[in-house]
């Protein structure tokens, strides 16, 4: 009798730890830009929810990122992964899942290029400029990819093909567009060479934003997995891959 109420409690303790999905978790995926490659956040959320239990669905499109937020505002998707959390975004949100954090650099024996104030300004049309060929960077770069005279040269590279640090020590760019995750991964004698420019690409933690009918106790367990993986990072990147440097809180916390 007794192995049989132990058997039950044990039960009764695992569904009570069970994650409850939502009936649907429908978002967009997140895409390259102008194609339909995967980025590394949106294996990230697939591998995420993969691993709570709650696959995402996916809604066929690709749009900015206002149709993504008017979309959750509606309810007609649950989630978008990777908004930064502001007061004119009224969702529920996640934890932080990590910084994104965006700069020009520049290499320290070029500090003209300090002088830039503003985007498009008239130092700026002066400057070569390495950009991602890929992936959605914040509006100020949309506006420097749709206005041509915005720099002297707009070049787009792919991390997959060139090492964009090595154009600037060549000399074939005056500033390069890089996550600060790229710029972290360099040995520090590297680091030594390059400044960041003042001028913000896009700076900030970033969450996944829930729509209002998610129920907050799944929340709660999409926080509880992102707790867990922070804990360990080698299992909350997909293929040891990291898309994003950890949250501040978490690194204020380690150092």
């Amino acid at each position: 009798m007794s192995k049989l109420l132990l058997s039950g409690l044990f039960t009764t303790s695992l569904l009570a730890t069970a994650t409850e999905c939502p009936p649907q978790l429908r978002t967009f995926h997140l895409f390259e830009r102008q194609s339909t490659t995967p980025t590394c956040v949106d294996q990230w959320q697939q591998a995420f929810f993969n691993n709570l239990g709650c696959p995402l669905s996916f809604v066929e499109g690709n749009p900015g990122t206002a149709v993504r937020e008017q979309k959750l505002r509606s309810g007609e998707i649950e989630l978008v992964t990777g908004l930064a959390q502001t007061a004119q975004r009224t969702f529920q949100f996640s934890k932080p899942i990590g910084r994104n954090n965006i700069y020009l650099y520049r290499l320290k024996s070029a500090p003209q290029w300090d002088n830039i104030g503003d985007w498009c300004d008239a130092v700026m049309q002066q400057a070569r400029i390495l950009v991602p060929a890929q992936g959605y960077f914040g509006e100020p770069l949309e506006k420097l990819r749709q206005y041509p005279n915005c720099s002297k040269w707009l070049i787009p590279y792919s991390h997959t093909t060139v090492q964009p640090f090595d154009l600037l020590d060549k000399g074939r760019t005056d500033l390069l567009v890089s996550a600060e995750r790229h710029f972290a991964a360099l040995p520090a004698e590297r680091r030594a060479k390059y400044q960041q420019l003042r001028l913000v690409v896009v700076e900030g933690e970033v969450h996944i934003a829930f729509a209002a009918h998610v129920a907050p106790a799944f929340i709660k367990q999409v926080n509880q997995q992102i707790d867990k993986g922070l804990q360990n990072p080698a299992t909350f990147h997909p293929k040891g891959k990291s898309c994003l440097l950890p949250p501040q809180s978490t690194t204020t916390a380690v150092h």
